[in-house]
Parts: structure tokens; C-alpha cells; sequence
């Protein structure tokens, strides 16, 4: 239908393109690096890539809580998110590919009114919780004891400007050769966003190939950085004593302020995938590789070297044939047990 808007497709680049092969009339490669085809043993059936889809959620008056939808997930209960698909890029399986796993933890120390006060929550009636108030002053007041004298001892030396800072611990092993049990745990606290690191060298083969290694680029460096939401207008407060005619007539009149809301960036899923061949070219048949999951990501860093090898080069079309790519992402959502039995 004429003036009818064009629907958007999502982009969709690979590197390779095309899977290594033995002969270059099978691949149908011409140009810069099809010498190194030639004298293969056989065919490649397949390429192994990392895949990067881009995508944002649709914001519909609603909160979106990862640590509440992850949570949700567990359970099968997470609702599909509503997004805006930016497309997607495959890039072959770098070296060093790994995951770490890490939980914090803090030291914390009870004494003896967190143990009493652990020990009450567990308490079934009155008479148990007095008996355990009981016991814990009884326990407490050698403690109070050493550190009044402490105390006491370390104000002295403030009012007099001398050296002195003891603990009601450090005069009861200076004197009795014992300390306080400070009846320390280790408290679990959180677990870390996993982070992931990929490493490539991008070497465009033909012209096709170096304009897509152009284009890769492009789609990190948008999906991961803001922009300006130029459908929301700020305004400033007005202003409330006129310094001139002019001012005055601004009075409660909102003053445009341009920027005044960024968009965050996009998120992206990522997945091992295995892309099989048809003759000389990939097909649309995948296959999941079971390496580990990936939560949703975020882009925290891209580092683009262009001069990977340490002169400047370039083609007669101003492309530059040879990029080393470094990208760094975090996980939106933390791993839990239950994630670890679903390939995470």
C-alpha cells in the first residue's frame, strides 16, 4: 500500500560468514584471503558461535525487577518480557572461554547478646526467653566489666594526649591469659553478578566480510551506550523573584530543557550456537552447545584495536581489513542452585 511504513527487520551479521572450507570454489571466495582456502583436507559441516542478541524491554507502566522476574523464573512463573528486538550478531568462539562463580561472605560477630538474642528466636514460650535473658546477662558481665575499665582507661588518655587504646579483650589476656569469645560467623551475604570477557581478530577475507566486521562494531557500540529520550521535555523550577521584565514574564512558565531523560542502553542475550552448512553456505539449522548459560546481559566494555597487528592498514574501499575486538558484559541476575540444573 503506498505511504505505507516499512515494517523494521533486526539486523543479523556472522563472522565467519561462511565456514572453512577446502576448496574456494566451494566457498565462493574471492578476493583478500582466499589463498589461505586452498590444499583444506575436507569440509567444515558446521561453525560454533557466541550470539549476541540486542534487544530492550518494553516499559508499560510497570517496574521490571530483575531479582523478582529471576526469582519468578525459578518457579516458572516469570511472565515473557515485552521488548524491541535490535538484532543480532555471531561471532566464532574465541580462546579462553570460561565462567567464574563467586558468593560473598562477611565475618560477623555475635557476643554474647547476639547469641542470646539468636538463641530467643528460637525460643517456644516466656519462661525460655527469660531464662536465656537470664543467662546471657550473667555471661555479659565480665565482658561489661573489662571494657568499663577499658573504657575508662582509653578516655584518660584522650583528656592526658598519651598513647592507649585497649579492649576489654586486651587487658582480660594481658591479666587472666584469655580473651571474649566474640562468637564470630560467617554470614553468607550475596552472590556475585557473574562477568564475561571475549576476546576476537576479525580479518575480512572479501569486501563483504570487512563491511560486516564495520557493522559488528557499530551494533555493540549502540547497544551499549544511552541515548537521548527526545520524546519526554524537563522544565526548570521558575523562577520566584524577577530580575528583570523579562524574567517576570517567565514566571510559572515551564523553561524547555533539552536532554533531559536518557534512554539505557539495551540489553543482550547471549548463547553458544552451532550453525550448520548447505553446500558452500550456512544454513538456518542450529544447535544449542551445551557449554553453560548466560543470564541476560548488559555491555560494560569495548575496547577496538585497528592496528591489531602494529602498522596501519586499509583497502582500496577505506575499510580496514584486520580489527581486534575486546568486550567485556555482566549478568543482570544472579545465579542461584536451582540455575545450575538448567545449564548456568
Amino acid at each position: 500500500m503506498a505511504g505505507a511504513k516499512e515494517s523494521y527487520i533486526p539486523p543479523i551479521y556472522k563472522y565467519p560468514d561462511l565456514p572453512p572450507v577446502g576448496t574456494i570454489s566451494d566457498a565462493g571466495l574471492e578476493g583478500l584471503g582466499a589463498q589461505f582456502n586452498r590444499g583444506g583436507e575436507g569440509l567444515t559441516p558446521w561453525v560454533d558461535y557466541i550470539a549476541f542478541n540486542a534487544y530492550k524491554p518494553k516499559y508499560e507502566g510497570g517496574a521490571i525487577l530483575e531479582s523478582v522476574r529471576n526469582a519468578e523464573a525459578s518457579k516458572g512463573d516469570a511472565q515473557k518480557l515485552k521488548v524491541d528486538d535490535f538484532g543480532s550478531v555471531y561471532l566464532y568462539v574465541p580462546s579462553n572461554i570460561g565462567v567464574n562463580y563467586a558468593a560473598s561472605y562477611s565475618n560477623t560477630k555475635f557476643g554474647v547478646g547476639g547469641l542470646a538474642a539468636a538463641q530467643m528466636l528460637g525460643s517456644s514460650g516466656s519462661k525460655e526467653i527469660a531464662e536465656t535473658l537470664k543467662n546471657a546477662a550473667g555471661g555479659a558481665t565480665p565482658e561489661f566489666g573489662f571494657n568499663a575499665v577499658a573504657e575508662a582507661s582509653n578516655n584518660l588518655a584522650r583528656v592526658l594526649g598519651t598513647e592507649g587504646n585497649v579492649s576489654g579483650s586486651a587487658l582480660a589476656a594481658v591479666s587472666e591469659g584469655r580473651i571474649f569469645n566474640p562468637y564470630e560467623e560467617l554470614i553468607f551475604d550475596s552472590v556475585t553478578f557473574r562477568a564475561h570477557s571475549f576476546n576476537w581478530k576479525l580479518v575480512g577475507r572479501s569486501k563483504k566480510e570487512a563491511e560486516d566486521i564495520a557493522n559488528i562494531i557499530k551494533f555493540f557500540k549502540k547497544n551499549m551506550l544511552p541515548s537521548y529520550d527526545n520524546n519526554v521535555t524537563g522544565s526548570s523550577p521558575p523562577t520566584t523573584t524577577p530580575a528583570s521584565p523579562t524574567v517576570g514574564e517567565r514566571l510559572g512558565t515551564p523553561f524547555p530543557v533539552t536532554g533531559r531523560y536518557l534512554q539505557v542502553p539495551s540489553r543482550v542475550r547471549v548463547q553458544f550456537i552451532r550453525v550448520y552448512r548447505t553446500g558452500g553456505s550456512l544454513s538456518s539449522k542450529t544447535a544449542s552447545i551445551p557449554l553453560f548459560k548466560l543470564k541476560d546481559c548488559i555491555i560494560d566494555g569495548l575496547q577496538v584495536n585497528y592496528t591489531p597487528d602494529g602498522g596501519y592498514v586499509s583497502t582500496n574501499d577505506l575499510l580496514v581489513p584486520a580489527i581486534e575486538l575486546q568486550m567485556s558484559l555482566k549478568e543482570i541476575a544472579i545465579v542461584t542452585a536451582s540455575d545450575v540444573d538448567q545449564g548456568y
